[in-house]
């Protein structure tokens, strides 16, 4: 009782000569903002490109559908989109899992036996073309460099 008298009391003497409130009803400035589960997937910087390193672009296709997927091995991958003929979108960033790898595996498939041609970026450069009739897969390392200037799709 002696700790609380010695300790407590003069707390409160403080607070009450200062006038100090406290509400729990108010958040503070340390609160953070409430966090939607519902957020959609294309709000995540990963699916808007902002600061994804790892993308593709699909250059060229005769194929109706091109189904990308990726992963750190072949074992361990999956499939992160799938392309449309006559679809806008032509970039994809591989899955948020393997953004932070320096070599990742991609492989690539057509609907039809149709000449398809990706390619692999890093940061936003060039690192590998993957040209296909049925599928490809391939291992892709950041430091791969285009040198021959195979991704003739990225600027």
């Amino acid at each position: 009782m002696k700790i609380f008298s010695r300790l407590l009391l003069p707390l409160i003497g403080l607070c009450f000569f200062s006038g100090c409130s406290v509400s729990v009803n108010q958040a503070n400035g340390n609160s953070a903002p409430p966090v939607n589960s519902k957020t959609p997937p294309a709000a995540t910087p990963a699916a808007t490109g902002a600061g994804a390193r790892w993308s593709v672009v699909v250059c060229t296709s005769r194929a109706k559908t091109v189904t990308l997927a990726a992963g750190p091995a072949a074992n361990d991958s999956e499939v992160f989109a799938t392309w449309k003929a006559g679809s806008a979108q032509r970039v994809f960033d591989l899955p948020a899992r393997v953004q932070n790898l320096t070599q990742i595996y991609f492989k690539a498939s057509g609907s039809e036996k149709n000449q398809v041609e990706t390619c692999v970026l890093y940061d936003g450069k060039p690192k590998k073309r993957v040209e296909f009739d049925d599928q490809e897969d391939d291992v892709v390392s950041a430091t791969d460099t285009d040198e021959t200037d195979r991704c003739r799709c990225v600027n």
